[in-house]
């Protein structure tokens, strides 16, 4: 009985594995038969022919008993060889599918949960899409272990960097600003959700002590910086391999001396008690607009490079770490503000023409030959007819706008540093009167230690530049060597006596950093803000314009200087002189 049942589970397996091997559409025409009229005769043909032989096998596997040697060989052929196959392929899915599984078995859970929280609901931990797809990428990397975390615990590298960001207050930072979760105490799916807080914290101070923490056009349309933040995929490389997080987290800051010792200054302003608190207050708060400002410029300032100051009026130039020369310069009225901006230094123009731009024909020049039409030639000025158009220029001269040299820093602003004629405004104290461009006390003086700078093997002298006047336009090439050009905005900075300086906020722009800061510090502008900013600017204008009968006539010989209209707060977008 017992090998009957045998031989009928045999002939079942038999029959299942020939029934597979039938097309599906031959068993139905088979059935079909059954209904008169249905099937064409070329399918009922082919039925026919193959039930014989369906017929045949199956009487053949279930009539008397195989021989030992073919009752496993089919066994084996249909049963064990795909169960194996199986097998095999489940345990190939497992080592794939079980990236983990090579993490310690206490940060595997967390590991998990990470995974998680970025297939579910990392943008509420990263709201910088940029620094989420960055962290995403570097756990996916590292198959989702924990990076502040081992075996369960906080690691040094987790230690080191929640010290840094509690001092964030040292880089005129807020510490609060930066979540620092702590890991004593949690467990599980708490313990990966703390590890990357720490690692979107880690991302937002890097961000901000580098580039700053909201976009300088919310304190200005005239300027025109880098501010390039770190790239996120960088930092966690970081993090990852250097020894000391805290320290590895401190070089995202302006390593510029300007910047480093207005840290300085900005602790000993904390930790001293003999200042009075009034005057401590107002010179932390001058020090820390200043540190956001340093932020917007490259981190490498250029070997050769020149640093203006425009609330101190003064021009500096640098050359391998040491100031070199400096000298007074005239910048832009508060109407017309002169940019921040980081260029090259090209070429040197000696004998240059003044082509006047449009903003200065219409607003002074037009309205002076409304009252007096010889002013013009009067100021040795010409006018040229073009394509229907008026254009209102100067020639090289001892009387040219912009004296016998120019220097040229393409920029967008079309602002440049220049000779002017009317060199008394260096004795003033405060130097605001020019259009933009930046006047320089000695320029043929200035343009020998550009040039011996840029060209060493030619021995540029000052005499030898000034033989040049008077012999018509020339560009001198500032090659091979770059020079640098930063405008920048210090109202506070240490001098190299280690005293810290205090200068008039001329253009505003330490009130507008320190309003920007404090409102949410994420470059947010309500609608209110920019009404009440804007009322407050019209009112400004309507107090300062002058009557249209008051304009003042051209005094001979002069460039002009006392006509002008005020122009909005945040400047016209290009400036000549």
């Amino acid at each position: 009985m017992t090998r009957l049942r045998y031989h009928h589970m045999l002939a079942g397996t038999a029959l299942a594995v020939i029934l597979a091997a039938i097309p599906l559409g031959s068993l139905a025409l088979d059935r079909s038969k059954t209904a008169p009229g249905s099937g064409s005769p070329a399918e009922q043909t082919s039925t026919e022919a193959s039930s014989p032989a369906l017929a045949a096998t199956i009487e053949s596997v279930t009539t008397t008993e195989p021989a030992a040697t073919t009752e496993t060989a089919p066994t084996t052929a249909i049963n064990s060889e795909p169960a194996a196959a199986a097998e095999s392929t489940v345990a190939a899915e497992r080592a794939v599918v079980d990236p983990l599984a090579s993490l310690d078995p206490a940060d595997r859970p967390i590991a998990e949960k990470i995974r998680d929280l970025f297939a579910a609901s990392s943008d509420r931990i990263f709201a910088n899409k940029k620094e989420r797809a960055a962290a995403e990428a570097f756990y996916q990397s590292r198959n989702y272990a924990p990076l502040w975390v081992d075996k369960g615990l906080e690691n040094a590298r987790a230690t080191s960097a929640i010290a840094r960001l509690k001092n964030a207050d040292a880089d005129g930072l807020e510490a609060s600003d930066y979540k620092t979760p702590n890991f004593a105490g949690l467990t599980g799916d708490a313990l990966a959700e703390a590890d990357l807080k720490l690692t979107q914290a880690v991302l937002t101070y890097a961000r901000h002590v580098q580039a700053g923490r909201f976009a300088y056009t919310r304190v200005s349309r005239n300027i025109e910086l880098p501010q390039a933040a770190p790239e996120p995929a960088d930092v966690l490389s970081m993090m990852t391999a250097a020894t000391d997080a805290g320290k590895a987290l401190d070089t995202f800051s302006p390593q510029n001396e300007g910047y480093q010792k207005l840290k300085a200054m900005l602790a000993e302003l904390r930790g001293s008690s003999g200042a009075k608190k009034g005057d401590a207050s107002r010179q932390i708060e001058t020090i820390v607009a200043n540190m956001e400002r340093w932020r917007w410029y490259p981190r490498d300032l250029g070997s050769a490079h020149v640093i203006v100051n425009q609330p101190d009026f003064t021009l500096k130039v640098m050359h391998d770490g040491a100031q070199v020369w400096t000298t007074r310069i005239v910048i832009g009225k508060p109407s017309m503000p002169t940019p921040l901006l980081s260029e090259t230094m090209k070429f040197i123009t000696v004998n240059p023409t003044w082509h006047v731009p449009p903003s200065i024909v219409h607003n002074e020049y037009l309205p002076a030959l409304a009252q007096d039409p010889t002013v013009l030639s009067r100021m040795g000025l010409r006018v040229s007819y073009s394509g229907g158009g008026v254009s209102i220029w100067q020639p090289p001269g001892p009387s040219n706008a912009l004296g016998r040299i120019r220097f040229n820093f393409p920029n967008r602003f079309l602002v440049y540093q220049h000779d002017t004629p009317d060199k008394y405004y260096f004795a003033h104290e405060v130097r605001a009167y020019s259009h933009g461009c930046m006047r320089v006390q000695d320029p043929a003086k200035y343009a020998e230690v550009l040039l011996n700078i840029a060209r060493p093997q030619e021995h540029w002298t000052a005499e030898r530049i000034t033989r040049m006047f008077g012999h018509g336009e020339q560009d001198i090439q500032l090659q091979p060597t770059p020079i640098w050009v930063h405008l920048t905005y210090q109202t506070a900075f240490v001098d190299n006596h280690g005293k810290l300086q205090m200068r008039r906020d001329i253009y505003n722009l330490d009130g507008r950093t320190l309003a920007a800061i404090k409102s949410g510090r994420g470059g947010i502008e309500t609608a209110p803000e920019r009404k009440r900013e804007q009322e407050l600017i019209a009112s400004r204008q309507r107090r300062s314009a002058p009557p249209a009968a008051a304009v003042p006539a051209a005094r001979s010989g002069s460039t002009f200087q006392s006509m002008f209209y005020p122009a909005p707060a945040y400047g016209r977008p290009a400036f000549y002189r």
